[in-house]
């Protein structure tokens, strides 16, 4: 989408209405006690909340990362608020907090408590070693929970030496640790094929090689950085089988808003259906289709979000659109397909540079990021688009509405958070501006900037 090659500008625009004023406030910050985009598979309704899925570009250090820790829910280690009282191992970097911590606890004893009652050997620390692995910083791969839609393990990948010792001593425990009858039946029987059973196809990975691979425990917890500076960082894929993505909202050029749950997987009704309103073509490269979406700050209580998008109207004249819709009162997971309000049209008098971004800013407006109407070299009047004198925003006839110009074509853009101490920086907005032939740009956008 945003390979243009010609010359032009963006014209901010700013929805200057009191309903818009809402100040934005994430309801989903970041936290343990909030499931990440692909985190559990509680029984949940599912928010059409695709914001937590964040879209970035990063430059990458291209020596081979070997380490890649993750949790069974799909979520990244961390260092637990509070220390861990049983699972202490993993206090300083792994998979728990203190509530998951004594959770592992309780069953623990649990277990211990059965295991006297009978009279048998309680393995005491096998078990604990066992238990404890769903605190492991590499749990996903212990428990071969990193694809969603294949089960988890109910015991951790073991190693086959260390599998073999287990049985000889503990074999009696293997029924308290899962209910799988298969691996129950094969404990009692044959320790070979148990073990094999048990063993994990890549070996870097099995229980307890994976607590002695330098390549996988050195700066483990720490941002690892190369002898030029570029930072080692492990990607999670937050979606697939989308055609032509345009923003981190799954949302489809050609007009489809999808809905995917914490598991990784997508409902089969669009959230939103738009394909029968937005212009399309089958040319590749084209940049007009349904370019931009953003939900209302207080979304969760008004159920509002807003679209843009290209039509054609009588087969000839082209224009942008940006409409506002609701989601439906009966069902979560899908908008009103009748809700939908036209707050305003723009006409473009070429195919390219159509803009698209929607964002609201932390002074609660919903800011509109245009193209200029496409072409090379800004053709458009006796001096273009970009520098249209009656654009300009202290000009007596500019549009009030206009906050800034002279830039191309604003194809995404993003609000800083600002320093996570003196939120120094908070609420600036940054845009890639297109370039033409030689230069891109990535500009700090001020109220009146040129």
């Amino acid at each position: 989408m945003p390979g243009q090659t010609d010359r032009v500008k963006d014209v901010l625009r700013h929805l200057n209405s009191k309903q818009e004023r809402a100040l934005c406030q994430n309801d989903r910050e970041a936290g343990r006690s909030a499931p990440s985009p692909r985190a559990f598979t509680h029984s949940c309704s599912a928010w059409p909340v695709l914001l937590w899925a964040v879209g970035v570009t990063l430059l990458i250090s291209l020596r081979p990362a070997s380490s890649h820790p993750q949790c069974l829910d799909f979520a990244p280690p961390f260092k637990p608020p509070w220390h861990l009282e049983f699972c202490t191992q993993y206090q300083e970097f792994g998979c728990c907090d203190q509530k998951t911590d004594n959770m592992i606890a309780e069953r623990y004893w649990d277990i211990i408590e059965v295991l006297e009652t009978q009279g048998l050997d309680l393995c005491a620390d096998s078990l604990k070693e066992i238990m404890c692995q769903e605190c492991s910083p590499y749990a996903a791969h212990l428990f071969d929970a990193e694809d969603p839609y294949t089960p988890v393990r109910e015991l951790p990948g073991l190693c086959f030496s260390y599998c073999q010792n287990f049985h000889s001593k503990c074999r009696h425990v293997i029924k308290y640790l899962t209910q799988n009858q298969l691996l129950q039946d094969t404990s009692q029987r044959d320790m070979s094929t148990f073990c094999t059973m048990m063993d994990l196809s890549d070996q870097d990975y099995c229980y307890p090689k994976v607590l002695n691979s330098p390549g996988l425990n050195s700066n483990l917890g720490q941002v690892a950085e190369d002898p030029q500076g570029c930072l080692q960082l492990c990607l999670t894929e937050v979606a697939n089988n989308l055609r032509n993505p345009v923003l981190m909202l799954h949302t489809e050029q050609v007009g489809f808003v999808w809905v995917y749950l914490h598991d990784g997987s997508r409902l089969e009704q669009p959230f939103l259906d738009m394909s029968g309103d937005v212009m399309t073509t089958p040319w590749l490269g084209d940049e007009r289709g349904f370019l931009g979406m953003a939900f209302h700050p207080k979304y969760k209580h008004n159920g509002r979000f807003f679209i843009y998008y290209s039509i054609q109207v009588n087969s000839k004249l082209e224009k942008i659109r940006i409409s506002e819709m609701k989601v439906s009162d009966s069902d979560m997971n899908v908008a009103d397909p009748y809700s939908e309000r036209v707050i305003l049209e723009i006409v473009e008098p070429a195919a390219n540079h159509n803009g698209g971004q929607l964002l609201f800013g932390l002074d609660g407006y919903l800011y509109i990021f245009t193209g200029d109407g496409g072409k090379a070299g800004d053709p458009f009047g006796k001096y273009g688009n970009a520098q249209n004198k009656s654009a300009l925003l202290d000009d007596p006839e500019a549009r009030p509405e206009v906050f800034a110009y002279g830039v191309r074509n604003m194809w995404r853009c993003s609000v800083d958070r600002g320093d996570p101490v003196s939120r120094h920086g908070r609420g600036r907005i940054f845009c890639g501006d297109v370039g033409q032939n030689r230069y891109e740009e990535v500009d700090i956008i001020v109220k009146g900037g040129n």
